[in-house]
């Protein structure tokens, strides 16, 4: 069988290319020589392992002969994993989203030799179909150009490049006050679908940084619209056809309204920040509910995506068998004479119809089921008129069997390239989710994954790698990597109070200081400075399915200020705040990480520092069940223990003392503190008035 030179290649995505007729070439000076030598365009296509419609475009297009042949007469070829390689594609990802007004994967660009764009698109069928311009006319019309216009294609991938340029320019306002938190709320307010939960219409995706930022819009400012949303959201989510009911986990979005038919991969950041959200939602409201989704995402990624108990695989895909979601349907019949006598219950409780319950993208009845709840058990189990806790021993025992019998299916592609942003993102939900159970095999891969990246991402300069595929440590690291990593660490000292993160975080953020922050631009680049290969360096400010780096550097700066006292942190998060208001006024909907972040800066804050020598101290035990099991949204909460933790002058609590040899409680809010507290019921009394503005 015919190969290109993406054989030599570790991602999994370009290997799945490495047949292909096309003559791909992977990114890098051989390409871009041999485009300047023969004087051809260059045709770059970017996409991932687990992305349905680049699997699609394959098939068509990337496999035929008389496409490749045409691709590769009129031009040099490159393919492009965009996990492995963020700076390629959010750069052009930038360009095609200017050009179309909308963007995605399979991302197809063609550009100059120089790497200048002047065409864009998502998706293109092999033949014109639909007012949709086929591959084989596409590369037709782009000879044709090159060959007769070329001096109008130069200039107008040159006036594009300008453009960019302007547009990372920003002017306006630089100083944001509370009415702008709560526009950001009514923006949500605006876009929430009270029928459904979630925001906008379809496709319908996560968005957990919305719900972070209501959650604590909820605690600061008694607002019960905001839980309203954030409930609704979290619940029909579980219950719809974008939660895996069978296997856990969450799709990677919903194409309708309804959270009903999923895109069926599953990505490790979605678990990550759904993680997350449903551990602090439920240390609100105490409702199992959502620590049993939280339970349910953790024994996903813990089955499916963990690797030798210490770090992440990147995702599943959504095609088994080159069929999306194949896997993941049932029929009918199937599961009746799989499930015997149960299944007449099973098939009510997930909506199990003969003719199938849903329409695939193009209005057919394709007679397969998704399963999905109709609302949650207690409802279900009224209107069957069941006991609850048989409804869901019957229920469960019936799951076991369909998961058993699913696991004997051809799976989904499972890419198992280790990613650090994404990881990063991981350990902050496993934190956080270790805070409400105490789990031990959590804190056990939580303390598992520093050692890993310490050992395989943390370089000897303190710089990081990208990812870790294959026993090797590839691609030097993008800001994402930084600032999540920080996140994820910053996470795991606050919920696990263990203080050996906090060197780790104070080494990312110094690090990405150098490497990405730009001053004259007020913000960090995406890719570190004297590494950019694109014709600009980028600057994320939106958020996508994931939070953008300077959003996240922002939260890490102002939280890791609060701890140190570090005034560079401090200067930085301001000047980084200023350039977010020219980008974030007019849109507050799409920065809601940043919201989240911002909004800590007003609302009422509260340090508590307890330092203690014995963890059996009844007045150790006490504060620590009471600040685990209250959720304080603009908190910072500290066990100290000064016997054990040596902090080389890196935080304000270091030189806090036990008194009368008994677990001490400090508490400050809004720049004053109060005096030192030996006793559990005064510390507690006092929390209470200052959380009331005492």
């Amino acid at each position: 069988m015919r190969k290109n030179r993406l054989i030599n290649e570790k991602s999994a995505y370009l290997r799945q290319h490495s047949h292909n007729p096309v003559d791909w070439y992977p990114w890098g000076a051989e390409a871009f020589n041999l485009a300047k030598k023969m004087d051809k365009p260059i045709f770059l296509s970017i996409g991932y392992s687990t992305c349905h419609w680049c699997h699609v475009m394959e098939r068509e297009s990337f496999n035929d002969p008389e496409v490749a042949s045409l691709l590769n007469d009129v031009f040099v070829c490159i393919k492009v994993d965009r996990e492995e390689r963020p700076d390629v594609d959010a750069f052009y990802m930038k360009v095609c989203q200017m050009m179309t007004g909308s963007g995605g994967w399979p991302l197809t660009i063609i550009m100059t030799p120089d790497g200048k764009p002047f065409f864009a698109g998502t998706y293109f069928p092999k033949e014109s179909r639909y007012n949709r311009i086929g591959l084989l006319d596409l590369a037709k019309n782009v000879k044709n150009v090159w060959n007769k216009r070329r001096s109008d294609v130069e200039s107008a991938a040159q006036n594009l490049i300008g453009f960019l340029k302007s547009q990372d320019s920003q002017h306006g306002i630089e100083d944001l006050d509370e009415s702008y938190i709560n526009d950001a709320y009514q923006s949500l307010k605006f876009a929430y679908d009270g029928i459904y939960g979630g925001f906008g219409s379809a496709p319908k995706f996560p968005t957990p940084q919305n719900i972070l930022f209501l959650l604590d819009f909820f605690a600061l400012n008694n607002e019960p619209t905001a839980l309203e949303m954030v409930e609704k959201t979290l619940l029909n989510m579980r219950l719809g056809g974008i939660f895996d009911q069978i296997g856990f986990g969450f799709h990677r979005y919903s194409t309708d309204a309804k959270w009903l038919v999923p895109h069926f991969e599953k990505m490790l950041y979605d678990q990550a920040m759904l993680l997350l959200a449903y551990s602090r939602v439920y240390k609100l409201t105490q409702k199992d509910f959502y620590l049993n989704v939280a339970n349910e995402m953790v024994e996903y990624v813990t089955r499916e995506l963990l690797s030798n108990g210490e770090a992440f695989f990147s995702s599943e895909d959504a095609d088994s068998e080159g069929v999306e979601g194949k896997f993941y349907l049932f029929e009918y019949k199937e599961l009746e004479n799989l499930l015997g006598t149960e299944f007449e219950l099973f098939s009510k409780v997930f909506n199990i119809k003969p003719s199938g319950n849903f329409e695939d993208l193009f209005g057919e009845n394709v007679k397969k089921n998704i399963l999905h709840l109709s609302g949650p058990m207690e409802e279900i189990a009224r209107e069957l008129n069941i006991d609850i806790s048989s409804l869901k021993n019957k229920i469960e025992y019936s799951r076991r069997i369909v998961f058993e019998y699913r696991e004997k299916r051809v799976k989904p592609f499972k890419d198992r390239k280790i990613m650090t942003d994404w990881n990063g993102l991981m350990i902050a939900g496993l934190a956080n989710y270790y805070s409400i159970t105490q789990r031990k095999d959590v804190l056990d891969i939580i303390n598992n994954y520093l050692e890993f990246f310490v050992k395989n991402i943390y370089m000897h300069d303190g710089s990081l790698a990208h990812l870790y595929y294959d026993g090797e440590s590839k691609i030097d690291g993008f800001l994402d990597d930084y600032a999540f990593s920080a996140f994820g660490f910053l996470e795991a000292f606050e919920n696990t109070f263990d203080h050996k993160f906090l060197s780790i975080v104070d080494s990312l953020l110094t690090k990405a200081i150098e490497l990405f922050w730009d001053e004259n631009e007020m913000a960090f680049y995406f890719t570190a400075k004297d590494k950019c290969e694109t014709a600009l360096n980028t600057i994320e400010f939106f958020d996508g399915a994931i939070p953008s780096g300077n959003s996240v550097m922002y939260y890490c700066l102002n939280r890791f200020h609060l701890i140190t006292g570090n005034k560079l942190y401090f200067n930085i998060a301001r000047k980084l705040e200023k350039t977010f208001a020219k980008h974030a006024n007019p849109n507050p909907l799409s920065h809601n990480f940043f919201n989240f972040a911002l909004q800590k800066q007003f609302g009422h804050s509260l340090e508590v520092v307890i330092v203690y020598k014995d963890e059996n101290d009844e007045n150790f035990k006490k504060p620590r069940e009471f600040l685990t099991r209250n959720y304080i949204p603009n908190s910072l909460i500290v066990f100290f223990n000064p016997l054990v933790d040596k902090l080389n002058n890196l935080v304000f609590w270091e030189k806090y003392k036990i008194l009368e040899d008994k677990t001490t409680m400090y508490l400050c809010s809004n720049f004053t503190c109060s005096e030192p507290i030996t006793n559990f019921d005064v510390f507690v009394n006092e929390i209470k008035r200052k959380l009331n503005g005492g």
